[in-house]
């Protein structure tokens, strides 16, 4: 039941946070002291991929049975999220505000890691000679 939530809380987040950039990166930069962005089609598109891929999360929340390889989308996605943000916050092109996703995608990926390892272990296991009845 707690996995459930877990999903049901990243598709929240995904479309809040989507949403809230979508509409309000302009104006963090201005606040944080950065440049606007030369091309912001490209965060745009990034943001509408977030927003669909929190629609993922919404399905697997709904059941936590089915879905598995958006889980696993999710963390390759989630991941490389981090990976960027953390490498452009390193090399000072991001202020470190911006990591502050990456890191909440972080730890929904090796949540999600441990859900997918989790529900591996559950699953049980059909007798041999049971399967071959309902063959």
């Amino acid at each position: 039941m707690t996995w459930k939530y877990i999903f049901l809380l990243k598709a929240a987040i995904n479309w809040l946070e989507s949403v809230i950039l979508l509409f309000a990166d302009p104006w963090i930069r201005k606040l944080l002291g950065q440049e606007p962005l030369t091309n912001p089609e490209y965060s745009q598109l990034f943001l509408v991929l977030v927003f669909i891929i929190g629609i993922g999360y919404w399905w697997v929340g709904k059941d936590v049975s089915r879905n598995h390889a958006i889980v696993k989308l999710g963390i390759y996605a989630q991941s490389s999220v981090f990976v960027v943000l953390a490498y452009h916050t390193l090399v000072r092109n991001l202020h470190p505000f911006y990591i502050i996703p990456g890191v909440i995608d972080l730890v929904f990926a090796i949540l999600f890691g441990l859900f997918l390892y989790s529900y591996a272990r559950m699953k049980p296991v059909v007798p041999s000679s049971l399967e071959e009845k309902t063959s």
